[in-house]
């Protein structure tokens, strides 16, 4: 078995040496076929010039072809030979040397064959065995010839030659340019041509977003005309510029790009363009937080770094960024940004001044790339500003109005009032003003309110206003100065007296005026009425007329209004008539103003003038002729009930001033720095006493019924006469002094202090004579009780008129221009209007010395004179029941007027008693219960009366009932009757008007208390319970009211036990005069500033550069003017 062993070790052996000789052959193959496909490939690419994907195709298979001859060859021999993959088996390995070697033959594979036997002998084995030793000796291996393989090399050959060929014919770039190619084969490569394509920029290098601008050169025998340049799957032409030279700019290079270039069937090879990331601000926010003491809201603003701010103000600035490292804030200084996260940056600041700064962002590629120029404008907190305008030039008395205007960039703080006296500028006091801490502010002063000043002493005056700054500290701006007297009390009333003749004269220069306005007036009337029709002369004297009229009326209602001021401005007299007295006349002006306008009338005539309508223009022209009367006797009215208040008033101020004289005389005579200087003071005041009264002498005079004043020519003679003795005593004295005589001195100073007191003593009864004088003037004397006397004769002269023509219109209403007694008629009416002259010219007499008397009668006298006027025209033209209707007008007219005067002697009678006359009469004061028995028995005459109307009703020749006057007998038999009637009507109308005013008395300023509905509406009801009395006698309907009216007084008395209220009177007391002049409520957006500007100046929700153009605005504006 040893031998077979050895025989299988040589096999094995064999089959090794088989395999390395594969080896070899597949070596010589592979490099052999390889070269040559590797030639071919290079040959293919340089006679074609493939584009980049052929040659990429070509190079794959290129690969692939030398990796599968790689196997083919060279790894399967190796893995055969290593033992990786089964190779030849030993039965074909014994073929091989059998076809070898002659003498094995076949033996060889028949002892393997022998021992692949499963049913193996000792026998087989010994064979085996046998047949082994005897193939022993033959070498196997020498089946094997290497050198066999030399033939391969023949292969190898080939491609060498090629190369060499092509070396030693100079083409040694055929095989290098095609092998570079294929290798790089994705670039484009350019094909040998007549031209080649030279990019001539250093870098394909562009900052992201920014264009790129390529220059490209073209080398060659020939210049193409045209080049394309190819990039994103898009041709586009190249600028050529000549003589070879070709440009393109790529614009807004986001990212990276491809490119080449082709003309001609030529390509360059691709080019690449590289991006630069930049580091940008994709978002800017500034967060403003500002002071405090502005009260602005903090903001946000985005997208800007430009803003106008306060002082002071605190600004943070978060930015997001993008491929950003780093941010820098630059000023003169640089600061960088404090990065909060990736791509978020922020910085904070306080900006006090301001500032022009850049806010720049760089990363590894690029330093300060994006540098943003911004710039912050500080506005400072300017001084408060203040302007302050007054009347304090233009008055000479009394309180003064400051009407102010104050402003500040954000808020004001507080004004004060600093004043000061003239001579003692170091006792400043400050008064402080209240005011909004807004931006702008108005306020309105009356100087002195809440401060107290020493009469006599000159002041200066100033407003000062702070401001809140916090960041500065408070800021204080001043008014210009304002100078003021306070004058003493005595020089406040001289003034006035003096304003007030002033304005009598002014008023007596009105009414001459007015007597040429009422010639001409005339004079136009006669014209119109000789004339059939106005023409256009007519038409422009009447404009003229008007216009006069106007002007005339103006000034007018200006001197009334002087008047009435004066008034308002008199200091509250002790004295409670003359007091009274005031406040009737300035009734009596009020009434006298609204009667006076004519606005309406005028603009009538007007229109009426400009159609030449003359007939209607005549009735207004008669209207206004009656109107215009009354409106002169109103003024001429006012103007004498002012006289003698003004004469009044001089007479108390002549009687203050004796007092205080008097008092001055008798201190310096106990003074023991009596001399003989402030004795001639006194002198001197006494001598201006007389002149006064003197000038009150004459003004008396001027009255048209002047009053009683004592006379006190004797008083002023020894007054004088002890004030020389006594000034004669005191300047001897004083030369005794000087001499040293004592004794003489004593004597003399004596008896100058006896003269003194006995002056001081003249002058008191001086003065009482004038309180006795002045007491004779009050309501309550004699001259009232005669004007009481008048009026309630005026009263019983005007209810006979208007019984007689309500008369008169009954028989008018029954007849017509042919009846017989229509003559006699109308001369009755005739009659009633001379009638009604004379009851207007007696109230006209009276109402110049009764302020009481309203001027509302005139407008209502008016209205009789004109309706009778135009009632006797109508009948006389036939026109009755016009006729009639003006008779209606004017019974309505007086019946108003019956009753104003009704209230008018109530008021005089109630005014009598309670004045404490000296003629012992007593008032009576009445209850509610009193009231309310004193109607009832009123009931029962009312009854009574309407009884003995039904009883004149029965009579012979009875017409039926009249409203207002039951059972009227049309003839005269019944006139007896009739009149008894109306005697008793007025009794009872009398007594009515008597208890409203009891009742209104009672009340007093209960009004305002519980039960004031029931009270008033009682006093309503008595109203038009004296009302219908007038317009309806003895009725049925009258009678009803006059029971409701006493069921709503017991509800009254009732309401008033029930809630405990005592009946009585209650005195304002502590009434504060504020001071001598009154103020009127400033016109705040007229009188001082102009409305717009005040709008404009208004604080308004600008934003703050808004705000500084309005400043700015205002800035130019004011120095302008």
């Amino acid at each position: 078995m040893n031998n077979f062993k050895n025989i299988q070790s040589k096999l094995q052996e064999f089959v090794k040496k088989y395999y390395t000789n594969e080896l070899i052959k597949g070596l010589i193959l592979f490099f052999s076929f390889g070269l040559l496909y590797f030639i071919f490939t290079l040959l293919i690419e340089h006679f074609l010039w493939l584009k980049p994907t052929a040659r990429t195709l070509l190079f794959w298979l290129f690969i692939a072809v030398e990796v599968a001859l790689l196997v083919k060859y060279i790894f399967i021999p190796i893995s055969k030979l290593v033992g990786f993959q089964k190779g030849i088996t030993l039965q074909e390995a014994s073929k091989i040397i059998g076809n070898h070697f002659k003498e094995v033959d076949d033996k060889l594979l028949n002892i393997l064959q022998l021992n692949s036997d499963s049913n193996q002998s000792e026998l087989l084995l010994a064979s085996i065995d046998q047949k082994a030793k005897g193939l022993q000796p033959i070498p196997f291996k020498r089946a094997i010839d290497f050198t066999k393989n030399k033939k391969y090399l023949k292969y190898l050959l080939l491609p060498l030659a090629i190369w060499l060929v092509a070396y030693v014919s100079g083409n040694k770039s055929l095989f290098s340019d095609s092998y570079e190619r294929v290798i790089n084969h994705q670039m484009a490569y350019e094909p040998p041509a007549p031209f080649s394509f030279y990019i001539l920029n250093d870098n394909l290098n562009v900052i992201e977003g920014k264009s790129l601008k390529i220059n490209i050169e073209t080398r060659g025998n020939t210049v193409p005309e045209d080049v394309k340049i190819h990039f994103a799957e898009q041709d586009y032409y190249l600028k050529n510029n000549g003589l070879g030279a070709f440009e393109y700019t790529f614009s807004s290079v986001q990212k990276q790009i491809r490119f080449y270039m082709k003309s001609n069937g030529v390509a360059s090879k691709e080019f690449t363009i590289n991006v630069i990331e930049t580091p940008t601000i994709t978002s800017l926010e500034m967060v403003l937080k500002y002071p405090s003491h502005t009260k602005k809201r903090n903001e946000t603003l985005k997208n800007t770094g430009n803003v106008i701010v306060p002082q002071g103000t605190r600004i943070t600035w978060n930015i997001v960024t993008k491929n950003t490292s780093k941010v820098s804030f630059l000023t003169t200084d640089e600061y960088l940004f404090e990065e909060k996260e990736k791509d978020n940056f922020q910085f904070i600041k306080r900006i006090q001044e301001s500032i022009e700064y850049q806010v720049s962002t760089s990363n590894d590629d690029l330093k300060n790339y994006e540098a943003l120029n911004f710039a912050i404008q500080v506005v400072k907190d300017e001084y408060p500003k203040i302007s302050v305008k007054s009347d304090i030039d233009s008055i000479t008395r009394g309180p003064v109005q400051f009407a102010g205007q104050l402003s500040d960039d954000y808020g004001l703080k507080t004004l004060k009032l600093v004043f000061y006296d003239i001579n003692n500028k170091a006792s400043v006091k400050k008064h402080p003003l209240k005011i909004n801490n807004s931006s702008f502010e108005e306020f309105y002063y009356i100087f002195p309110e809440g401060i107290e000043l020493i009469d006599g002493v000159d002041y200066e005056m100033y407003f000062e206003v702070s401001d809140n700054d916090e960041v500065n500290g408070i800021k204080k701006s001043k008014s210009k100065l304002f100078s003021y007297y306070k004058k003493t009390e005595k020089e406040v009333k001289d003034q006035l007296l003096d304003e007030q003749q002033n304005s009598i004269s002014d008023l007596e220069k009105t009414l001459e005026k007015s007597k040429d306005i009422k010639e001409e007036f005339q004079k136009l009337q006669e014209s119109l009425q000789n004339k059939s029709q106005m023409d256009w002369n007519d038409q422009k004297k009447l404009q003229n007329f008007m216009e006069r009229q106007q002007q005339y009326e103006k000034m007018m209602q200006q001197q009334t209004e002087q008047i009435q001021q004066n008034l308002e401005e008199q200091p509250k007299s002790e004295n409670k008539s003359l007091e009274e007295r005031k406040k009737e006349i300035e009734e009596r002006l009020k009434e006298a103003k609204d009667l006076a306008k004519q606005e309406k009338l005028l603009d009538e005539l007007k229109k009426l003038a400009e159609k030449l309508l003359k007939e209607e223009l005549t009735e207004k022209l008669k209207k206004l002729t009656e109107e215009n009367k009354q409106n002169e006797r109103s003024l001429e009215r006012i103007l004498e009930l002012t006289k003698r208040f003004y004469v009044e008033q001089k007479a108390n101020q002549i009687k203050e001033k004796l007092d205080e004289l008097a008092n001055k005389q008798e201190d310096l005579s106990k003074n023991e720095e009596n001399s003989s200087e402030k004795q001639k003071e006194l002198n001197k005041e006494f001598d201006d006493i007389k002149k006064e009264l003197k000038e009150l002498e004459k003004d008396n005079k001027a009255l048209k019924r002047p009053m009683d004043l004592s006379k006190t020519d004797k008083e002023e003679k020894e007054v004088d006469e002890e004030q020389k003795e006594a000034t004669d005593k005191l300047e001897d004295s004083e030369e005794q002094e000087l001499q040293e005589d004592s004794e003489k001195q004593k004597e003399n100073k004596s008896a100058a202090s006896k003269s003194q007191q006995s002056a001081a003593k003249k002058m008191k009864k001086m003065s009482g004579k004038m309180k006795e004088s002045l007491d004779a003037m009050s309501g309550s004397g004699e001259g009232a009780e005669e004007d009481i006397e008048a009026l309630r004769a005026i009263l019983e002269n005007l209810l006979e008129f208007s019984f007689q023509q309500e008369d008169l219109m009954n028989d008018f209403s029954e007849i017509n221009n042919s009846h017989p007694e229509f003559a006699k008629k109308l001369k009755n009416q005739h009659v009633l209007r001379e009638y009604f002259e004379h009851i207007d010219d007696s109230l006209y007499t009276l109402s110049m010395r009764q302020p009481k008397i309203s001027s509302k009668i005139f407008k209502d006298i008016s209205s009789v004179h004109y309706y009778l006027d135009e009632s006797l025209t109508h009948f006389a033209d036939n026109q009755f029941n016009t006729g009639i209707s003006d008779q209606q007008f004017v019974m309505t007219s007086t019946n108003n007027l019956a009753y104003l005067l009704s209230n008018i002697l109530n008021a005089m009678q109630n005014a009598t008693p309670s004045s404490g006359s000296g003629k012992g009469k007593k008032g009576k004061s009445f209850s509610l219960p009193d009231i309310i028995q004193k109607q009832g028995e009123m009931m029962e005459k009312m009854k009574n009366g309407m009884k003995s109307g039904e009883k004149q009703g029965k009579k012979p020749g009875e017409k039926g009932e009249q409203q207002g006057k039951e059972g009227k007998n049309g003839e005269k038999s019944g006139a007896g009757e009739g009149e008894q009637m109306n005697g008793e009507l007025y009794e009872i109308y009398k007594q009515q008007a008597q208890m409203r005013q009891h009742l209104k008395d009672l009340l007093g300023d209960k009004k305002g208390k519980n039960g004031k509905g029931l009270g008033e509406k009682a006093e309503k009801q008595m109203e038009e319970l004296e009302q219908d009395l007038l317009e309806k006698g003895f009725t049925n309907e009258v009678l009803q009211k006059m029971m409701q009216l006493k069921h709503e007084l017991l509800k009254l008395k009732e309401a008033a036990q029930e809630q405990g209220q005592e009946e009585k009177r209650e005195s304002n007391t502590n009434i504060q005069q504020f001071e001598k002049r009154t103020i009127k409520s400033i016109n705040h957006k007229k009188l001082w500033f102009n409305q717009n500007e005040i709008l404009n100046r208004q604080s308004l929700p600008l934003r703050t550069i808004y705000k500084k153009k309005v400043q700015e605005y205002f800035r130019v504006n004011d120095s302008i003017k």
